[in-house]
């Protein structure tokens, strides 16, 4: 990447459970020895005031309509808007753990227009890349763990969230990765796939 450019934005994206989490930190480890800064973020943020509001939601305490849960996703990232915009100053990747494009699958899970989704989101830093990691629900039922919180538990949920995000990805552009093949596998196709995306972009790294 040219110095002094803004860093590279990649989002990985799935539903519950598929390894965002595991793989967001592989992909960082081989950018890093590839010499180059790097900086992963997740959304949710539960540290901020919204963020706890969320985590409430999640675990049952608070009851909203999907309209304001998906507000509370969207301001979520807001409230981090400042920050990252620092981050993506000082960075060559910046690697996100969900970002807006979960919250157009989950919103659109839920019954919600995609327009207005895109809406809530607009303005935020958009991604260079986004890759979808794939892999049906009922693979996924023995990778999580006792203490689901409310969209982990809805089975149905993820099902049409899955069904939202291939279906995103094929008009969005998005990349879908095969995690049914485990932590090896699914991690050198996404490598391979950061890559490709970045260099048709003309973000080589």
């Amino acid at each position: 990447m040219d110095s002094g450019s803004k860093g590279v934005l990649i989002g990985i994206e799935g539903i519950d459970a598929v390894g965002k989490r595991t793989q967001t930190s592989i992909l960082s480890s081989w950018l890093c020895s590839k010499g180059h800064t790097t900086r992963t973020v997740s959304f949710p943020d539960y540290g901020t005031t919204l963020g706890r509001e969320i985590k409430r939601f999640l675990l049952g305490t608070r009851s909203y309509p999907p309209e304001v849960r998906h507000i509370l996703f969207a301001a979520n990232r807001w409230e981090k808007k400042d920050e990252l915009d620092s981050i993506l100053a000082r960075t060559n990747v910046v690697i996100v753990n969900r970002y807006s494009e979960s919250n157009f699958a989950y919103g659109v899970a839920n019954g919600l227009k995609l327009q207005w989704l895109v809406n809530l989101e607009a303005g935020l830093p958009k991604p260079d890349a986004v890759i979808v990691l794939d892999a049906p629900p009922a693979v996924l039922h023995s990778r999580r763990g006792p203490n689901k919180d409310k969209y982990e538990r809805n089975i149905g949920l993820q099902e049409k969230t899955r069904e939202a995000y291939l279906k995103l990805a094929g008009d969005f552009g998005w990349k879908v990765v095969d995690a049914t093949g485990g932590i090896n596998a699914t991690s050198q196709a996404l490598i391979r796939t950061v890559s490709d995306s970045l260099k048709a972009a003309g973000r080589t790294v």
